[in-house]
């Protein structure tokens, strides 16, 4: 009896279907991991097998790690469309609108903001990305959504910032109980208030 012809071998770093496709599940695979591991841990190796790709096949599409990091944190929404957003809410409810947006972006289950906050701690490249988004994408066009951002809108702007970014690195990062099992929506209602002070102080 003859032997059975070994399967064909998919061709290493192919992925079958659309190249876009491939691309996507790269970038996803990426995702996950950068959150799950941060950047130094994260491999190449890892997130491709997690695509169902070979690592040559990552390298293809985005050069190197860091070229990959880059790709997946773009950011998933346009910063000025979410301020308008937010900006469209009534002055009053404006803290939860703010706290939820925010929180979706930054605390939900393997988001790009999740994964370049993680990242941040230990590469200076994802740190400075954090710092120009804050600075360009936030305080540029934030302001919006303040009463009064003549009277330090900046400054309150980035209060409000950084208060929610605590808040996901203790829910996300550190685990910390009960922000860890906290739904989001919940989370957003407690922290508006201490957030519809930046957007509106009183005097």
């Amino acid at each position: 009896m003859s032997p059975r012809p070994a399967p064909e071998a998919r061709r290493a770093g192919r992925r079958p279907g659309d190249p876009d496709d491939t691309r996507r599940a790269i970038l996803d695979a990426a995702r996950r991991a950068f959150a799950a591991s941060g950047f130094d841990r994260a491999t190449i190796r890892a997130i491709a097998a997690d695509a169902g790709v070979d690592p040559a096949s990552v390298m293809h599409h985005f050069g190197n790690k860091r070229g990959l990091f880059v790709a997946a944190h773009e950011l998933p929404d346009d910063p000025v469309a979410l301020f308008s957003q937010i900006a469209a809410v009534p002055l009053s409810e404006r803290g939860h609108a703010a706290a939820l947006t925010y929180l979706r972006l930054f605390a939900g289950e393997s988001s790009a903001g999740l994964s370049l906050l993680r990242a941040a701690a230990s590469d200076e490249h994802a740190a400075a990305t954090l710092r120009e988004f804050i600075e360009h994408a936030i305080l540029t066009v934030g302001v919006k959504i303040l009463a009064r951002p003549e009277q330090d809108g900046e400054l309150r702007l980035t209060l409000l910032a950084t208060h929610l970014m605590g808040i996901a690195v203790a829910r996300q990062v550190l685990g910390v109980r009960p922000l860890a099992t906290c739904d989001l929506e919940t989370l957003a209602r407690a922290v508006a208030p201490a957030v519809q002070h930046y957007i509106d102080p009183p005097g």
